[in-house]
């Protein structure tokens, strides 16, 4: 099992590599320290999941790959509220930085399903366990 999750592990990060390459990240500069601590966060978690995955306890990896959304759902929620509470008038300049903010709250809900799938596949496909 742990050669084949290896392997399966690489050929994500691969593509994950490709991926920046292609531009796919480039507006990750931009987020402010909020979201990136989010997604640090959620990046924390996940790596749990992944060595649970590893030393082949499948329950607890599949306890982390179905929270990773919810807690990125929540992160979501939580960028969201921050992005509006900062508005304090209607001008065009603070409502640009309100909705930059709403788009980038999506942030980590986009990389909590990207966990949730990554965790979910590489311990399919190397341990034929459903999670």
């Amino acid at each position: 099992m742990r050669p084949r999750f290896t392997i399966i592990n690489a050929m994500v990060l691969a593509l994950g590599f490709a991926a920046w390459r292609a531009g796919f990240f480039d507006a990750i500069p931009a987020l402010g320290w909020r979201e990136i601590t989010m997604l640090a966060a959620l990046g924390g978690y996940a790596a749990v999941g992944f060595a649970a995955a590893l030393a082949g306890r499948f329950e607890t990896a599949r306890h982390i790959a179905n929270g990773v959304p919810m807690w990125a759902l929540g992160c979501t929620g939580l960028g969201m509220l921050l992005a509006v509470n900062g508005l304090g008038s209607l001008t065009p300049t603070a409502l640009a930085a309100v909705f930059k903010g709403l788009a980038f709250a999506i942030a980590p809900n986009i990389a909590g399903v990207v966990l949730m799938a990554w965790i979910r596949e590489a311990v399919w496909w190397a341990a034929r366990e459903a999670i």
